[in-house]
């Protein structure tokens, strides 16, 4: 019987073993996965953020220009930097460059100048967005999840926006939040459109027509936050496998438990 329990607990320990090792590389992978969405979520709101600069340039209202093309640098180098060094040194350096340059330089050029200049920003963002893993790109639930991250963030830059119905209380904020409805879209139909049912696609093409339009016309923050809220179910939910390995730790410690109680000194012969 010694034997027989040696043997049992030999193989408890492997299946612990190895639920425990791909537990954690499939949480190794969220770390990862989690990288990516910070990344591709940033880089579409930069993206927001330098076509509002260029709406700004075009009917000459610099100072909203500078505001929007000043955002990408301000709040966001500071979190991709990091993912973007890891994977790809040289190309960090050369976009933050141009975002923390491309301020102010604004004021002094053309509206042809400053769509050059965000246009050769956008090809380093395309590049600095091929760096995420081949899983994500993918992934369906991975671009409905940024998807989901730029309507959240919309309903945030919105509720500053427009604090009142139809009056605009900070036009960064609201321009920012008609921006980021522009890449989600942008994202569905490029990324997930093709690959889902048409009925669940029409329903998600529905809601991006009646976002823009309430944006538009300056509903309130209450009517924006049923609009997304009421399309949220429609989008799955992003995996977290950090519970597997919880589960996976949790499970092999009571199977082990049983076989060899603590404090036996039992054998059987």
């Amino acid at each position: 019987m010694y034997m027989k329990e040696v043997y049992t607990v030999v193989l408890i320990m492997v299946f612990v073993c190895s639920t425990a090792f791909a537990s954690y590389h499939a949480y190794a992978q969220d770390l990862s996965m989690d990288e990516d969405l910070t990344l591709i979520v940033s880089i579409e709101e930069i993206r927001g953020h330098l076509m509002q600069a260029l709406n700004n340039k075009s009917i000459g209202n610099n100072d909203g220009a500078i505001a929007h093309a000043g955002h990408p640098a301000a709040e966001y180098l500071g979190e991709i930097a990091p993912i973007i060094e890891k994977r790809n040194p040289e190309l960090i350096d050369e976009l933050r460059d141009k975002l923390i340059r491309l301020p102010s330089k604004v004021p002094s050029i053309s509206y042809e100048e400053l769509k050059a200049e965000i246009d050769a920003i956008d090809a380093l963002l395309e590049d600095a967005s091929n760096l995420i893993r081949d899983e994500s790109k993918s992934s369906l639930q991975f671009w409905f999840e940024v998807v989901k991250v730029l309507l959240e963030h919309t309903k945030a830059e919105y509720e500053e926006g427009v604090e009142e119905e139809g009056e605009v209380s900070s036009a960064i904020e609201y321009e920012d939040a008609q921006a980021f409805v522009v890449r989600a879209e942008h994202v569905f139909v490029s990324k997930i459109k093709g690959n889902i049912g048409s009925d669940t696609s029409s329903i998600i093409d529905r809601f991006f027509s009646d976002i823009k339009v309430a944006i538009d016309e300056k509903r309130s923050a209450d009517r924006i936050e049923e609009l997304i809220d009421g399309v949220m179910p429609v989008i799955p939910e992003f995996p977290v496998n950090l519970m597997l390995v919880l589960v996976g730790v949790v499970a092999s410690a009571i199977l082990v438990s049983r076989v060899m109680p603590i404090g036996s000194n039992t054998i059987n012969h």
